[in-house]
């Protein structure tokens, strides 16, 4: 870090920022140099928008399949990362051009390496950059009200740059060079460090300029007007800006792209390609409505999800907007139709420079506007001739009224303009939620057959990948073709059905086992959802039910951090003992054998599938005979809550540390523990003290302190379950009964000390 620092001080950022860009030019090819010079030309005179990055990494992932054939999907892992670049691009002059092109001629050169892993890990290294890329969407306003914020973005983007000119010498080196000079772990450890240095350094300044008043500085501050000049940024253009920025927050605040691409990173499908009902949807003018029907598991989300990216794709014109979302069965948020009609109208004017015309319908005591707001407020600002496509999927999750309204509200839509809406629907017979499609405008339905053709291809995949893993490791090669005609027969159209089986397969360990398996396949999902948990339970019996019902009761998906917090709580003991926390949390998780799935990128925790949830909640049984149901879930969520929030640590400061003389061989275990806070030096600190031990009169004591001060004490903010159990406690404490006095007192006492938010209560 220090070369880094001292490096910064020679030229200022935006000089070497334009260095960097020159040279990544001079190493591109004659054909990517034009192409590179045409693009950074485009985005001077039109600079990229949302739409350009859902079509970038919709192009990376067809090229990736043309390139190394169907498989896992990286466009959605580089959505963070291109999103930061293109806000960047898209701030005008203030920048030197063409830094979208960059890494977008960076990631493209991937595609010229020969080894899928190698995208793999490529692919990695940006999602792990994009975790803390700085995307903001006041950056357009804040930028030039600090110089700090314009050196530490240059900084970023100078790193971003760098990184992606050492991958297009890689490249363009021969294979065997290729070979002896790949990317390493430190190389990559070395641009994510530098990248997270600079991304913290924006975050703190953004966050110190949201906190001021924006406004009266800039009427102050002669600098910001003779920023304002020198990078035409009128305040006109700035007043303009920050009415569409509320326009579109007074919308929805709701993170719809999150389970989008949790969808998409499942794998491709090219069913919809196949049928002339889809082109001819595709190609209309006028609203209509395509539905696509299917039994649980047959891929109805990934078939969607693949769509979007199709329809990104297909569209040309930016005003033609490309909108979706994803219904959630384990976010509440987003069953709810105000959050999916809010992110609608959010994507559809979000493609619009100027909201000026709108700017009647902000109003200074409503956080969201309603319905009928929203509606007037598409009508004002859309063009009569706007054209939209909205993929929606899971609507069946959400319940009858809100569904209702839903359908009601999108109705209304297709009538005020070109709506062309793609929906999907489950098609069982005991479906009581089921869509009925008279309610849509012209629609159109396709079944997803039984004969699904990209099953094969899924099946087929799956075994090569984990055969190349190792995660599936056979004697008989013939053994694989066995393994995929058994379940190509077995799949009845069901995608889900096929992985889960794929997983078990390959915990078996002989061919033998692998045979016997084969020869006693389940014969649906609840078969294969009671032989998992059954098969797993051995690996943490105690936690399997827990994690169950909390995963199941929760809100919003828990973090793996806040998950590993309530599972150390003993309901009605009010006293916090770190010693409780789980040292491995996804050793534990096993225990619910594939039936958890933790997303790698936000790194929470879910069922892997919504059919899961049902078949809990639908009788299913632990191992001690006691059945599952929504009340023990929510009950033991409760009890978890409220007795986490009784912690003494939330209201009593803890103690200073003072420094103990302890001779070695008498140090109880406890007292090391408990001086030091857990951490990732925890490992190298216990092996020191193993060494120390060997000294019998060495002051432990005076080691145990000087370790200290790398820890800081727990502030309220580390506590990881905090922000869910404070944000939820007043949803969850319903469950709770005065039948039981200790966790009831406890309630008590927290609603004595806690303030009551209105907002919290539905």
């Amino acid at each position: 870090m220090s070369t880094l620092l001292a490096n910064a001080s020679r030229l200022k950022p935006e000089i070497r920022l334009a260095q960097a860009v020159s040279q990544f030019e001079a190493d591109l090819s004659s054909e990517h140099k034009a192409a590179f010079r045409t693009h950074r030309s485009q985005s001077h005179n039109c600079p990229p928008n949302h739409s350009d990055v859902m079509r970038l990494a919709a192009e990376i992932d067809r090229c990736a399949s043309r390139k190394f054939g169907g498989g896992r999907c990286f466009g959605p892992r580089l959505i963070n990362v291109l999103q930061a670049v293109q806000q960047f691009a898209a701030l005008g002059d203030v920048i030197v051009g063409g830094s979208q092109n960059i890494i977008a001629c960076g990631v493209w050169s991937l595609f010229m390496v020969n080894t899928t892993s190698y995208l793999e890990k490529l692919s990695v290294l940006f999602m792990g950059v994009g975790r803390s890329a700085p995307r903001y969407q006041m950056m357009a306003l804040l930028y030039p009200l600090s110089k700090n914020l314009q050196s530490s973005l240059s900084e970023y983007f100078i790193v971003v740059v760098r990184l992606c000119h050492q991958l297009l010498k890689f490249t363009q080196k021969s294979i065997l060079g290729q070979l002896v000079s790949t990317l390493s772990d430190s190389d990559t450890k070395v641009y994510q460090s530098e990248l997270d240095f600079w991304a913290n350094s924006i975050k703190e300044e953004v966050n110190l300029l949201i906190g001021q008043k924006i406004e009266e500085e800039a009427r102050e501050n002669s600098g910001f007007r003779a920023l304002s000049n020198k990078f035409s940024e009128t305040a006109l253009q700035h007043r303009k800006l920050k009415t569409k920025l509320r326009l579109l927050d007074s919308c929805s605040m709701y993170d719809y792209e999150i389970t989008w691409k949790q969808t998409r990173k499942v794998g491709n499908a090219t069913l919809f390609c196949r049928t002339t009902q889809y082109q001819d949807w595709r190609g209309r003018l006028d609203s209509c409505t395509l539905v696509y029907t299917g039994k649980l598991g047959s891929g109805k989300s990934v078939l969607l999800a693949n769509i979007v990216d199709d329809l990104n794709l297909y569209v040309q014109d930016k005003n033609i907007a490309v909108a979706y979302f994803f219904c959630r069965h384990d976010i509440l948020e987003s069953l709810k139709a105000q959050t999916v009609i809010g992110s609608l109208a959010r994507q559809l004017l979000r493609l619009i420079p100027d909201l000026s015309v709108a700017a009647e319908f902000l109003d200074e005591n409503a956080s969201a506007l309603d319905f009928k707001k929203l509606l007037s407020l598409l009508q004002r600002a859309l063009l009569p001739n706007f054209k939209a496509y909205f993929v929606l999927d899971g609507v069946d999750e959400c319940g009858a009224v809100e569904r209702q309204i839903l359908i009601q509200q999108i109705q209304q839509l297709q009538q005020t303009f070109a709506l062309l809406l793609c929906v999907s629907t489950r098609q069982e017979v005991d479906n009581a939620l089921g869509l009925r499609l008279e309610e849509f405008t012209t629609p159109s339905v396709i079944s997803i057959p039984n004969d699904n053709p990209d099953i094969e291809d899924f099946i087929g995949r799956e075994l090569e990948g984990c055969l190349q893993s190792g995660k599936l490791s056979i004697r008989d090669p013939t053994l694989v073709i066995e393994i995929q005609n058994a379940l190509l027969e077995g799949a009845q159209g069901m995608f889900l059905w096929v992985a889960l089986q794929i997983k078990s397969l390959c915990a078996e360990k002989t061919d033998e086992a692998i045979r016997q398996a084969l020869a006693d396949l389940p014969k649906d999902l609840s078969e294969t959802f009671s032989r998992i948990l059954l098969r797993s339970q051995d690996l943490g019996k105690s936690y399997q039910r827990q994690i169950l019902e909390l995963v199941t009761a929760a809100q919003r998906p828990l973090t793996t951090e806040e998950l590993r917090e309530a599972l150390s709580v003993i309901p009605g003991d009010t006293t916090w003992n770190p010693a409780r926390l789980l040292n491995e949390l996804y050793s534990t998780l096993a225990c619910c054998g594939s039936l958890i799935a933790v997303d790698e990128e936000e790194l929470t925790i879910r069922l892997v599938h919504h059919s899961v949830k049902q078949f809990l909640l639908s009788g299913s049984e632990d191992s001690n005979g006691v059945p599952f149901t929504i009340n023990s879930a929510c009950k033991r969520m409760a009890d978890t809550i409220i007795t986490y929030l009784n912690y003494g640590v939330f209201d009593t400061q803890l103690s200073t540390m003072v420094v103990p003389k302890i001779m070695t061989a008498s140090a109880p275990s406890r007292i090391i523990r408990s001086a030091l806070d857990s951490s990732c030096n925890t490992r190298s600190i216990a092996l020191k003290l193993l060494h120390l031990r060997k000294q019998p009169n060495y002051d432990i004591g005076k080691a145990l302190t000087a370790a200290s001060k790398h820890f800081k004490p727990r502030s309220e903010n580390e506590f990881h379950f905090h922000c869910y159990a404070k944000s939820y406690w007043i949803h969850h404490s319903w469950c709770i009964s005065n039948q039981e006095p200790v966790i009831y007192n406890l309630l008590v006492k927290l609603f004595e000390r806690q303030p009551i938010d209105a907002n919290t209560i539905d």
